[in-house]
């Protein structure tokens, strides 16, 4: 009886890693011989000669070489991989930089046997290797839906237990990772990858085609490969390299909302052979949305909102991916100002009106003891925190904050340390300052930072807020004009306004006694 013959399935978009992936799956297999790579090769001649100092078996390797300038996406570029399948009993799919287990054609052919289904798709997030070859401790994951992001796109995460501690068989799960999937190569024609998505939703629509397909996805139950998460700045993204790719990205997500049932797209070239990437008839979507938790329309996993379920997660948790967003942001210069990281909003001369005028308020209401909630390098505020007794400046990015305390530690009454303002209840004072730092928390974090202060037992809070009459949902790190006085804070009037007078803005600095918080 011949072996069964697997197809692997590349798209590498100007990487150096993939010459190495192929090297290792073909070294790593029991059976090298039955396999075929298909790869679909985007780069740049000449700038990109480092990706192809090693060819494995170039026999078995059936390429798609093009221009990086004429790629379109990974979608896309996995849909012309999917071109050169040529009959193979099965289809395996990775990205372009992973790392193999030995003998892991058998371990995969046999995990899929054990599979109680027909028509049966392995796949999940793997586990993290470093370039060249240093493997992460051995661990199955199982995915989950997070969270909606701002353009409405179910974003997926997954976790991790011990492969040791891994269940006997493969057990099914609602969604499916784009870097790993295994399948009988009939999924090929049943449901062709979609060349008009660009990279946002590529997996959410891809496990509701398959499920609604009659395919039924599970997550495996022993290690086959890794996958490396590092962000080597060698390697550029698609996005790196095209001007455009926010257009192309909008209207794949509204392609993505369409298919979902989440809103009807109207921009033709969002729906572009639409049924023949579409959801199948085996069965339906709404019953797909009741296996797996969630509602597209509304928005909901699992009869929550994802800003509820954000404020839900553990608090060890929530702590690291405040951090980790704002840390991102501070080192990447992620609000693009050169005079502030801060970004332009604490630049000194988007600050002139009320550095003119808080001082004067701090007289009149007897201010002299100030915490300064998300204090960032205290750009601005260091121009009038002298004239305080005590300054006590607070935040997350532990390199932000030494920067702050290697240029004002040293002034009488300038103190700093890390804290999370959702989270941590700060000291006592006259008031607490909070400019421009609500406004990057989701509403529900953003109302329990308030109540932290309200507990704080400071007499005053000083903070940005807008004149308009709701509120939208952000994530973590987003922004948008929050306005105090309204849904879901329904702050009453601030005792006093400090106007930032900005040309066509309603921004300003309210000032509220704590007591008087709901």
């Amino acid at each position: 009886m011949a072996e069964p013959r697997i197809f692997v399935n590349i798209a590498a978009y100007r990487d150096t890693e993939c010459q190495w992936t192929v090297k290792d799956l073909f070294e790593k297999a029991r059976e090298p011989a039955r396999l075929a790579v298909g790869l679909c090769w985007q780069f740049v001649p000449g700038d990109d000669d480092d990706c192809f100092l090693f060819r494995t078996r170039p026999e078995q390797v059936r390429t798609i070489e093009l221009h990086a300038k004429d790629s379109r996406g990974v979608c896309w570029a996995r849909h012309r991989t999917q071109g050169l399948w040529q009959g193979e009993d099965y289809t395996l799919q990775i990205d372009s930089h992973m790392r193999f287990v030995e003998h892991w054609d058998d371990k995969l052919l046999a995990m899929l046997a054990a599979c109680p289904s027909d028509k049966a798709v392995l796949s999940s997030y793997p586990p993290t290797y470093v370039p060249p070859d240093q493997l992460g401790e051995p661990a199955t994951s199982r995915m989950f839906a997070q969270n909606f992001d701002e353009l409405g796109v179910l974003k997926l995460h997954s976790y991790s237990q011990n492969a040791k501690d891994a269940p006997a068989a493969p057990e099914k799960n609602p969604f499916c990772a784009a870097g790993f999937l295994f399948a009988p190569s009939t999924v090929i024609g049943e449901v062709p990858y979609d060349p008009h998505l660009y990279f946002q939703g590529e997996e959410i629509t891809l496990a509701a085609r398959l499920w609604t397909h009659g395919w039924d996805i599970y997550s495996p139950n022993g290690v086959i490969l890794y996958h490396d998460y590092t962000k080597r700045p060698a390697r550029p993204r698609h996005w790196h390299d095209h001007a455009a790719w926010t257009k192309a990205n909008q209207q794949s997500c509204a392609r993505v909302r369409h298919l979902l049932g989440m809103e009807s797209a109207t921009d033709p070239d969002a729906l572009a052979e639409i049924e023949r990437y579409g959801l199948g008839a085996a069965r339906s979507l709404a019953d797909y949305q009741a296996f797996s938790g969630v509602d597209f329309a509304r928005r909901l996993i699992n009869g929550k909102t994802s800003e509820e379920i954000e404020a839900s997660a553990p608090v060890e948790e929530r702590r690291k991916r405040h951090v980790d967003t704002f840390t991102q942001i501070w080192s990447s210069n992620g609000w693009g100002n050169d005079e502030t990281r801060s970004g332009a909003g604490s630049s000194i001369a988007a600050t002139e009106a009320i550095r003119a005028e808080l001082p004067k308020l701090f007289d009149f209401l007897g201010i002299e003891t100030l915490i300064d909630a998300g204090c960032g390098e205290c750009n601005w505020v260091s121009r009038i925190s002298e004239r305080l007794r005590l300054y006590l400046g607070y935040d997350l990015v532990p390199e932000m904050l030494e920067a702050a305390r290697q240029k004002y530690g040293r002034r009488r009454g300038h103190f700093f340390a890390e804290a999370d303002i959702v989270l941590d209840l700060l000291p006592q004072a006259d008031a607490i300052l909070c400019r421009d730092v609500l406004t990057h928390l989701p509403l529900l974090e953003a109302k329990e930072a308030l109540g932290r202060f309200k507990q704080s037992g400071a007499r005053y809070l000083i903070a940005t807020s807008f004149e308009r009459d709701r509120n939208d949902a952000v994530k973590t790190g987003g922004w948008q004009p929050m306005a105090l006085c309204a849904p879901p804070f329904s702050l009453p009037p601030p005792r006093h306004l400090v106007s930032e007078r900005l040309a066509g803005a309603s921004k300003a600095l309210g000032v509220w006694l704590l007591k008087d918080l709901p």
